[in-house]
């Protein structure tokens, strides 16, 4: 176990995740690939998940506070975003509300929840309006990318 000083910054991990080559699948990526470009504190890991699924696991064993980014299908309006606990992902019933990876971030947050290494996360997640070939994001998700970024920011001030 690791005793931290009481004046130690939280460690946040922002972890985006999406396949670029699938159109609004890659929101997550292309948000993180914008907050790279910004500066942080060195207590704030910027990681591109990509598609690694079981594997983005390492990155929340010594996180104190993780904000995911995901295209995540809710039958909303194209480019709606929602912000969402890692719980209330895990309770939603297959069908209502879905990652759309091979290996689900629902099945990513059950392991770590069961491992015991799940810190507090937050899930900001953008409705898809195209999960199709193409390494641009639909007008609708690519005009939703500043307000999220903003949402981020917020959340990463808020720690």
């Amino acid at each position: 176990m690791v005793i931290k000083d009481s004046e130690e910054e939280k460690r946040i991990v922002i972890l985006g995740v999406g396949n670029l080559l699938l159109g609004d699948e890659g929101v997550g990526i292309h948000a993180i690939n914008e907050l790279k470009n910004e500066s942080f504190s060195p207590s704030v890991k910027i990681i591109d998940g990509g598609t690694a699924g079981i594997d983005l696991l390492f990155w929340l064993e010594d996180a104190d506070y993780v904000i995911i980014i995901d295209c995540i299908e809710a039958n909303a309006e194209p480019g709606s975003i929602l912000r969402l606990q890692a719980d209330e992902l895990l309770l939603n019933a297959p069908g209502q509300i879905s990652s759309l990876h091979d290996i689900s971030l629902q099945e990513m947050l059950f392991i770590a929840k069961k491992l015991g290494k799940l810190p507090p996360t937050i899930i900001y997640g953008v409705q898809p309006k195209n999960i199709t070939l193409s390494d641009q994001l639909s007008p609708a998700v690519h005009r939703s990318l500043p307000r999220l970024l903003q949402l981020i920011r917020q959340e990463i001030n808020k720690q």
